[in-house]
């Protein structure tokens, strides 16, 4: 997240020269988000056209414009899906209604925890990617769930290969520190099921959105042994399922979700195959050595408070959700809440790995990613570097997915020994 001051990088994703559309210097950030979404053209959920006039209309160093502008063409396309499927032209509208999820989506991340649109739009998006689905049934066989433990509720959405009850190979998603369940879809989900897997988009403890659905769903509920236990409801859940092979369970997640999947298949021998970017195994560290400058998480809440405040609004509203989505008021209680939680050893991995990170990544992730795969007791394992030449450099290979996922699946076909289709 963008330049702080003197150089000090507040988390390095993406390679200046790889810069697309916003180029004032403290604009990192922005542009590194504007090219998450401009990825997600592949998926049609959105267009270039689209993308790139908004982009033309909004005022950088504004939240409130970027919101706006956003959410504007969200309620155009919107309207436009409703009209296709009130006249029965249910593909045009499914299409319509990802391509509003997307400006939703996009909008909403310039919107602060304390903004009162903060909840109608998250909600907003969630009802257009599920109209969006519900349009594709035939396309995208699917059903919505929720993964229960100790009386919390998780929601989820079950991909399926195909509407029947064969058993497939799943995988299991987990989200990063700024994607929802939805956002999965395009970080895997949807190239899963194109070639033969089932899979499980889910938000979970320590993700953004469970707090949307129950507010006590927070880190000071979930310690290490609670969460590794909501992770095993989940994998219970999935080979309860006929249409679950559970012998190829596979774990994936990108970026915080690259921690929170290897933490998974660490503990918990199921798995058959664990795919992470980039995999770490301890994010104190991540952030101590890698993410934040010390100003951001030594001395006592309010200073680190203050810090963060003086940042620009992407990186400002971020944080402020990171601290929201795990119940704490500042950055250095939620530091100190991730010791001994979020910590793993390498050699417990076992299964198939796939050990993805950036050419870009800061030192610390790329430390640890290096020495995750090293250690990592699995019999079967890679590593793939995404790179500038191949323009695939940044944070997650948001901007070349189709390398990456060519990269990812056909390394768990040839581990699951499954041809798909």
């Amino acid at each position: 997240m963008g330049s702080v001051k003197d150089g000090e990088i507040l988390a390095q994703r993406m390679n200046p020269k790889s810069r697309l559309f916003f180029m004032d210097p403290e604009d990192e950030d922005l542009d590194f988000i504007f090219q998450w979404f401009v990825g997600w053209i592949a998926y049609g959920a959105g267009t270039p056209g689209e993308l790139f006039t908004i982009a033309r209309k909004v005022d950088p160093k504004s939240a409130r414009s970027w919101m706006t502008e956003f959410q504007n063409e969200g309620k155009k396309v919107e309207a436009i899906a409703e009209d296709c499927l009130k006249k029965g032209h249910r593909i045009s509208a499914g299409q319509a209604f990802l391509r509003a999820f997307a400006y939703y989506r996009a909008s909403y991340c310039a919107i602060d925890p304390k903004d009162d649109l903060f909840f109608p739009v998250y909600f907003k998006t969630v009802e257009c990617f599920k109209k969006y689905l519900d349009a594709m049934y035939h396309q995208f066989p699917h059903e919505y769930v929720e993964i229960d433990y100790k009386g919390y509720k998780f929601p989820a959405i079950f991909l399926k290969a195909e509407n029947s009850n064969k058993p497939k190979p799943t995988i299991f998603f987990h989200n990063g520190g700024e994607s929802h369940k939805e956002d999965t879809f395009f970080l895997g989900g949807k190239d899963a099921v194109e070639r033969g897997y089932n899979a499980l988009l889910v938000d979970l403890p320590y993700d953004v959105q469970p707090r949307s659905y129950d507010p006590e769903i927070t880190a000071k509920n979930f310690p290490k042994v609670d969460l590794i236990a909501a992770y095993r409801a989940v994998t219970d859940f999935l080979v309860a399922r006929p249409d679950v092979d559970p012998k190829r369970l596979v774990v994936c997640g990108d970026s915080y979700g690259g921690m929170k999947s290897t933490l998974n298949a660490a503990n918990d021998d199921r798995f058959a195959a664990l795919v992470a970017s980039a995999p770490l195994y301890s994010w104190p560290l991540v952030i101590k050595n890698g993410v934040m400058p010390l100003q951001f998480t030594m001395g006592d809440a309010e200073e680190s408070n203050r810090t963060v405040n003086s940042l620009p609004w992407l990186p400002r509203v971020t944080l402020h959700r990171v601290c929201w989505m795990h119940g704490f008021d500042s950055l250095v209680e939620w530091l100190a809440a991730t010791e001994n939680t979020m910590e793993l050893d390498p050699q417990d991995i076992k299964c198939a790995f796939l050990s993805i990170r950036a050419e870009s990544e800061g030192p610390e992730v790329v430390r640890q990613a290096t020495e995750c795969f090293e250690k990592a007791s699995s019999k079967k394992k890679s590593l793939w570097i995404g790179k500038a030449e191949d323009g695939a450099d940044c944070h997650c290979q948001i901007n070349n997915l189709s390398l990456r996922f060519q990269v990812q699946f056909d390394f768990l076909d040839e581990a699951l020994d499954y041809k798909g289709y």
